[in-house]
């Protein structure tokens, strides 16, 4: 139930009846969330929806072991031992009894998991030398849950070697039992029918480089002193997300003007980011399932060329007026229309799939050059991190905007990946040479 001592529900109506979003068989099968219907219906080996979340240990990890945790966590996490199956109408899940295996890493991550086949799970454990990545299927879960999972292995991992604490912090253990709230579809939870106009943008500049043959996924790691990337973000008065994203406008706009006049010309177009938000930090929930909808900071070159400090207050503006509460009611009672429109629930599955992804390709990505997302700081119990040394963030393969980024901070470093689907590192080298150019020294890594 809504905790009505919550600054939101003092506010705002919920609907309780969508708390669970579970069949009354929950043990069997329940309904995908709002983002999870949109990502199955896209989902395919050339969009792969994935995204990799991995940990590097201060030592080789022993997969015997990793494989006893895995088993002994996943019984934690009900709502991820699941398998995607197919009605005529729409996907659902269904409760997957066996247990996931660990798989080798490979060198090119986040490529398109089946979830369909029989058996199988939304999401992969990798394991190499000191790594253990988890790569999952965005139809399951956002990066939030996807950490909340990883942290949990990981200390069980670490329970398994014999290790214990006395205090694991806010990582959920295995004897625990799941609570109810872990499963709740929070989109329709939230959901308030708000009459507004749905906005259409214009497109924006989108790289105009090929892609590389489907199943390469180039990646490059820039790592970054989090107190310098502070400081430089304090002196300009804003946020690290909001310093960064800005650094990647400047960039685009950057690549945008090196190319010759007529191919400038052509694409002359809007720089805009798509920077996800966590809706848990504005509307109360423990989901353990997506909740997180974006934004579209940027600039219009079609206006003049911008110089670093317009960029900067371009984009501290638009996040301060964008991300609340407020904005994103009416986002979220939109998203849902699929749910409860008659004609579209009774619309079979091929024709959905069909649409959705011609919506993808033609109406939702190019309405933005690239994406960055953020998952924070991440703190670990004491116990924990000793023992781990590094956390990194790989972003979700983008077909049409061809190039991706995702930050995350551990200890005293920023990590900032791009994926690109593209040969050329050329939107990462405008980025991290800026970088350098605002005396923030920067270690690359390459895959």
């Amino acid at each position: 139930m809504v905790n009505n001592d919550a600054p939101y529900s003092e506010t705002f109506k919920v609907n309780d009846r969508f708390l669970v979003g579970v069949s009354d068989r929950d043990e069997e099968w329940h309904r995908l969330e709002n983002a999870a219907t949109g990502f199955s219906l896209i989902s395919s080996p050339k969009i792969p929806q994935v995204f990799r979340l991995s940990v590097t240990m201060n030592e080789t990890i022993n997969i015997t072991q990793l494989q006893k945790a895995l088993n002994n966590t996943v019984v934690r996490f009900p709502y991820f031992r699941v398998n995607m199956k197919t009605s005529f109408f729409w996907h659902f899940w269904e409760t997957n009894l066996d247990y996931p295996k660990i798989y080798p890493d490979s060198k090119n991550p986040n490529n398109f998991i089946p979830i369909t086949n029989k058996s199988e799970f939304p999401f992969r454990v990798k394991a190499y030398k000191k790594r253990i990545a988890i790569e999952y299927s965005h139809c399951l879960t956002d990066g939030t849950g996807g950490l909340t999972f990883l942290k949990a292995l990981v200390a069980e991992y670490l329970s398994v070697r014999g290790i214990e604490s006395d205090d694991w912090g806010d990582i959920l253990r295995p004897n625990q039992i799941p609570k109810l709230e872990e499963y709740e579809d929070a989109y329709r939870r939230y959901s308030q029918k708000v009459k507004t106009a749905r906005e259409f943008l214009s497109k924006a500049f989108i790289i105009p480089f090929k892609r590389e043959k489907v199943g390469i996924y180039h990646i490059t790691k820039g790592i970054m002193p989090i107190k310098k990337v502070l400081e430089e973000a304090k002196s300009y008065g804003i946020s690290i997300t909001e310093y960064i994203v800005s650094n990647y406008i400047e960039s685009l706009q950057e690549l945008l003007y090196s190319f010759p006049a007529n191919l400038l010309k052509k694409n002359l177009k809007p720089i805009r980011i798509m920077v996800p938000v966590n809706l848990r930090n504005l509307f109360p929930s423990k989901t353990m399932r997506n909740f997180s909808l974006y934004i579209l900071p940027g600039i219009d070159p079609r206006l003049g060329r911008y110089n670093f400090d317009e960029i900067v207050r371009q984009v501290h503006h638009f996040m301060k007026k964008e991300v609340h509460a407020k904005a994103f009611i009416s986002t979220m009672y939109k998203n849902t229309t699929i749910e409860r429109r008659m004609f579209l629930r009774l619309t079979p599955l091929a024709l959905k799939k069909f649409f959705g992804q011609r919506g993808y390709h033609y109406i939702g990505t190019p309405a933005y050059t690239g994406i960055l997302t953020n998952l924070g700081r991440i703190k670990l119990p004491d116990e924990v991190e000793k023992h781990v040394e590094d956390v990194e963030f790989v972003p979700a393969q983008v077909p049409v905007n061809k190039v991706g980024a995702a930050m995350v901070s551990y200890k005293d470093k920023l990590n900032i990946n791009f994926g690109r689907i593209i040969k050329d590192p050329i939107v990462e080298r405008f980025f991290f040479r800026n970088i350098a150019k605002k005396g923030i020294s920067v270690k690359i890594e390459t895959n």
